[in-house]
This record gives structure tokens, C-alpha cells and sequence, in this order.
């Protein structure tokens, strides 16, 4: 029964044989025939189909005859038969469709590339146009052309960014062109100096003209006046400085107790580290009348104070108070006692002579203390203002009723009149004044004589 199975059925050979030779004489005699270049068209024509009886009922449709005679239509991609060889003039039919194909696509890429450069050359001189109106407006802009001068206040926030520079400027109506501001400013590196102020400006500034004026001091409209009189503290000036808007009053406090200012100003490394000294730059404020800038580098308005010392310390005066035997720092702490002690100017001279009769003299007639009332709470004024949980115990270095000698540093800012007093005192012999509640003073040689002058003027 398996011998039966295996053996080939003579019947179905007959028929497959029968189909392979019709389907060889069918790729025998199909024709390429290739029409008119440019209309790039394939005639394909095989026999008639054979009938049924030709096949012996297995002939393909007239669908897969045509699926079967396109695959080798496009002779671009002509593949190899499955017997036999391409004709001559197949190969002849395929080179000259390859060419036609090669040359459709040089013409193809050819008017591509005309197209790309009219785009490209349309995008040119749409962008060189906008580039160059954009140039034109902001040089406009950027020279002040076409807009009217007119005096416009603008007010400038603490540290500012560059953004809010622009966008104040923008509001105010002083500049048109915010981003080509923004440029100009990066570009000339000028960023980074925009400060705090209210400042006056024009619309006819130029952008160089405005950058100046917003980055320089002159220019700022937010200034105040402060007047420092004589005799007042660190401490006051540190609070007078806060009140006006100045700087913040601690941070000139820190300052008066650091040594930043002594590489500027050769008196200032000369100042003893004396026990006891509470503000080290006491006495190097000079009183006078200031323009400061509203929120003002404390740095810098404290250095104001001090170079107006320096300078009204002339050569004149150092060397007359080296004459006298006295250091820059024992000339200011005198005078301050003398602008605290005295009345008038006119007392000053007469004060400041008991003084130096006391300091020179004083161990011969058994004196040995200045017994100046303005020392004794230093750094206050009065026993009132002294912190209350320190008051019944405080205890001032510069008390000196308790203390020999000048105390550890000045107790004030003295004027030019005080520090005149100590260099010229007046010749007395004079040990001893006090002053009545008017002012009226009274100077004694002995201490005798000052215990009559005490009840005279209301004091005993």
C-alpha cells in the first residue's frame, strides 16, 4: 500500500510538463514594444490566451498573466529569466528605458534647483530688508532723530538690572527701540554701572549721552543736604546719616571701627589702639554742611567726612601741634573737651588754657584730673540715655574725674574753632571754670577760688 502512495500519478506529470512548456513559449514570444520617449510608455502584447483544452484545465488567468508579464515591464529593475537568456533587444528596450529615466530625473533636479534659487534669492531680500529697517530705526533711535527734546524725571531703582532700565526708559517715552538699546548697552560693555537715582534726562539724548548721565552721579536730582554740627558724636552722626536716607547707621558705626579708610589717609594708621577706645574714627567727622545722595554707599559718605578732615588738617596745623607736643590724635581728643566745655568761641581759648595749665602742671599743685562733666558718659550724653539694665553700673574709660590725663580717644567732633583754641590757648594761670545756666563763665587759680566761683554760679 506505501509503494502505491509514492509512485508519481502519470496523469498529473503529463499535465505539469504540459504547462511548463506553455508558459516557456508564452515568455518566447511576449514583445516589448517602447513608444515615444517622452510619452515613456510599455506595449506589452503576448499570444492569446490558450483555451482550456490547451492547458488541460490548469491554464492561468488573465490576471496572472499580466502579474506575470509585469514583473519584467520595468527595465530599470530587470531581473533575470527563469530560463534562458535576455534577448538583444531586450537589453537594447532596458538601456534605453534606464536612460530616459536618468535623463527625467537631470531635468527634474535641474528645475528643482531653479526653484530652490528663487526661493533662496526671494528670502534674501526679504530678510536683507527687514535687516535693514530694523537697522534704520534703531540708528534712529540710537541718535535721538526725529524725536523732540523734552526733560523727562526718571527714578532709577536700587541695584538695577539692565531689563529694568530699559523698560523705565520705554515708559517714559525716552527711548523707541528697547531692543536695539539693549544691544547698544551690551555691546559698549556698559551694563554693569546703572545705580540708584532719580535723574533728569532728555528725548533729544543720544543713547551715549543717556547711558552717561544714568551712570554718573552729577546728574542725580535725589540729593540732600545734611549739616553736621560741632560737637556731635559717632553715634549722631550715624543717626542723622539713617534719618536723611542717607546709608543705614550701623553700617557707619562698623565702618568708624575698621581701619578701610587707612591706606587713603596717612593720619588714620596713627591712631593709638588706646583700652577702652569706643569708636576709633571719633573725632575724624568733620562738622560741617554735606550734599549726600539719597541711599549713598555708607563707604563713601563716611570717607566724605574724613577727607574734609584731612584736609582742613594742614601741614600748618600738624606742625603747630607738633610744636606744642601734641600728636594729630591728642589735638583732636583736647578739642573735642574744648567744643563740649566751652560757651563760646571766646570761652574756648580761656578753656582750653585750664586744660593745658592741668595737663602741664598739675602734679605741682596736686591736680591731677581734667574733671571735665562732657567725659564722664561717654559714649552718651547723660546718665539717661545710658541703657537702663547698665546705667547704675556703667563705668566710662573717658570719665576724667576717674582717669589721669587726656581720655583714651575724642569725645566728639570739634570744630575749627575748638581745634584753633588748643593750638593758640590763652596765657593764664587759670585751674579751674565752671559756667552758669546762661553760660556765663567763671576761672579760678586756686580750688578755693573755684569753690566761691561753684556758688556764684548757682552750681553749690
Amino acid at each position: 500500500m506505501n509503494e502505491k502512495k509514492n509512485q508519481p500519478d502519470p496523469q498529473w506529470s503529463e499535465e505539469q510538463e504540459l504547462n511548463q512548456r506553455l508558459h516557456q513559449k508564452r515568455i518566447r514570444n511576449f514583445t516589448l514594444n517602447l513608444v515615444d520617449e517622452e510619452e515613456n510608455e510599455v506595449d506589452i502584447s503576448v499570444d492569446p490566451q490558450p483555451s482550456g483544452a490547451e492547458t488541460g484545465g490548469a491554464a492561468f488567468s488573465q490576471a496572472e498573466e499580466v502579474e506575470a508579464i509585469s514583473s519584467f515591464s520595468d527595465p530599470t529593475k530587470a531581473q533575470p529569466m527563469e530560463s534562458g537568456k535576455p534577448t538583444a533587444a531586450e537589453k537594447a528596450a532596458a538601456q534605453k528605458a534606464r536612460s530616459a529615466h536618468r535623463q527625467r530625473n537631470r531635468s527634474k533636479r535641474k528645475k528643482n534647483r531653479r526653484i530652490f534659487r528663487a526661493v533662496w534669492a526671494v528670502m534674501i531680500v526679504f530678510v536683507g530688508l527687514s535687516l535693514g529697517q530694523y537697522m534704520v530705526a534703531g540708528i534712529n533711535d540710537m541718535l535721538a532723530i526725529g524725536r523732540t527734546p523734552i526733560d523727562i524725571t526718571v527714578d532709577i531703582p536700587k541695584d538695577p538690572t539692565l531689563e529694568q532700565v530699559v523698560t523705565i526708559l520705554e515708559e517714559r517715552g525716552v527711548i523707541d527701540n528697547p531692543e536695539f538699546f539693549t544691544l547698544y548697552v551690551k555691546l559698549t560693555s556698559s551694563e554693569d554701572y546703572f545705580r540708584k537715582g532719580t535723574f533728569q534726562v532728555s528725548t533729544g539724548m543720544d543713547y551715549e549721552a543717556l547711558i552717561n548721565t544714568l551712570q554718573n552721579n552729577s546728574s542725580r536730582l535725589d540729593v540732600v543736604d545734611v549739616t553736621f554740627r560741632e560737637g556731635m558724636t559717632v553715634q549722631e552722626v550715624a543717626a542723622l546719616l539713617e534719618e536723611k536716607g542717607v546709608c543705614d547707621g550701623e553700617e557707619v558705626l562698623k565702618l568708624c571701627n575698621s581701619t578701610t579708610y587707612d591706606e587713603t589717609y596717612e593720619m588714620l594708621p596713627l591712631i593709638p589702639d588706646n583700652e577702652g577706645r569706643v569708636y576709633r574714627l571719633e573725632g575724624y567727622l568733620f562738622p560741617d554742611t554735606y550734599q549726600f545722595y539719597v541711599d549713598e554707599n555708607p563707604e563713601n559718605a563716611v570717607q566724605r567726612l574724613i577727607r574734609n578732615c584731612n584736609l582742613k588738617l594742614t601741614n600748618n596745623i600738624r606742625a603747630k601741634a607738633e610744636e606744642r607736643g601734641f600728636t594729630i590724635d591728642e589735638l583732636l581728643t583736647l578739642a573735642s573737651i574744648v567744643q563740649l566745655e566751652a560757651a563760646n568761641k571766646e570761652d574756648m581759648y580761656k578753656v582750653s588754657s585750664v586744660l593745658q595749665n592741668r595737663l602741664r602742671d598739675g602734679q605741682e599743685y596736686d591736680i591731677y584730673t581734667l574733671d571735665c562733666d562732657s567725659t564722664v558718659y561717654y559714649p552718651y550724653r547723660s546718665k539717661e540715655e545710658i541703657p537702663e539694665a547698665e546705667r547704675e553700673t556703667f563705668v566710662s574709660a573717658y570719665n576724667t574725674y576717674a582717669n589721669r590725663g587726656l581720655p583714651p580717644g575724642p569725645i566728639c567732633s570739634p570744630g575749627m574753632d575748638a581745634i584753633d583754641a588748643v593750638l593758640n590757648p590763652e596765657e593764664t594761670n587759670y585751674y579751674y571754670f565752671c559756667h552758669d545756666e546762661n553760660g556765663k563763665a567763671y576761672y579760678a587759680r586756686t580750688s578755693w577760688e573755684h569753690e566761691q566761683n561753684l556758688k556764684k554760679a548757682g552750681l553749690r
